[in-house]
């Protein structure tokens, strides 16, 4: 949740498919701190609406009648840089996310994604961290961003909650448990920020929860049942 303390989220929504923007527009209603200022149908309105309003998040179409999604994300980066932008798909992403994340893109999400995980996106990536749908981690696994993100296919040889984690993901959760935040776990192991976005992305839904605290949880007692705490 978002403390009253907060600034409003300013948001623009971008989709030809007007049922599907005015859907959105309405779910969102409901959430005090995210504030719909603008709806576009289009390249050009979007490009408009951004240099009006300068809004924090851009929620983006891939397909749009006049642009490619991925053309705009530059597009918009020019006209303020600060804005975060969130590429939305209701189509196979292969053959778009590693050109989103090159552009400047800051997250991922699927038509079929529920309200909560939109609302999540938003937020997350309204705080400069990276968001990317769960049921993206196939089209990730081989996505480059800024790095080569290394992940080990092999999954080592401890279960935890009958769910393997790769030593990658058990390094991760390791500093997490030290409570450190994901920018100071990118720091710390060199990486960048959006890369333990999508390690811990994978991670909750490996321990089957939703939160970071409940996977600490849930992985230290693992340890803690199979005798490998020292």
């Amino acid at each position: 949740m978002v403390s009253s303390s907060e600034k409003t989220i300013r948001l623009v929504v971008v989709d030809d498919h007007i049922l599907f923007a005015e859907g959105t527009v309405s779910l969102l209603s409901s959430v005090p701190y995210i504030s719909v200022v603008a709806t576009a149908k289009n390249g050009r309105d979007c490009l408009k609406f951004v240099k009006a309003e300068h809004p924090d998040v851009v929620l983006l179409d891939i397909n749009l009648p006049d642009y490619c999604g991925t053309d705009l994300i530059e597009k918009i980066k020019e006209l303020d840089s600060d804005v975060r932008i969130i590429m939305l798909t209701g189509q196979d992403p292969a053959a778009y996310v590693n050109v989103s994340l090159k552009k400047g893109a800051h997250g991922f999400l699927l038509k079929d994604c529920s309200k909560t995980e939109m609302i999540t996106a938003i937020l997350q990536v309204s705080r400069g961290e990276f968001y990317f749908s769960q049921n993206m981690a196939p089209y990730l696994r081989t996505a480059i961003i800024g790095e080569e993100i290394e992940i080990n296919t092999r999954l080592i040889d401890e279960e935890i909650q009958g769910k393997s984690l790769t030593p990658k993901e058990i390094e991760i959760i390791e500093l997490i448990a030290k409570g450190l935040h994901n920018r100071e776990i990118a720091s710390t192991l060199g990486i960048k920020n959006r890369t333990v976005d999508f390690h811990v992305t994978n991670i909750l839904p490996k321990l089957g929860v939703k939160s970071r605290f409940e996977a600490v949880l849930i992985y230290m007692k693992g340890k803690e049942e199979s005798g490998r705490i020292s």
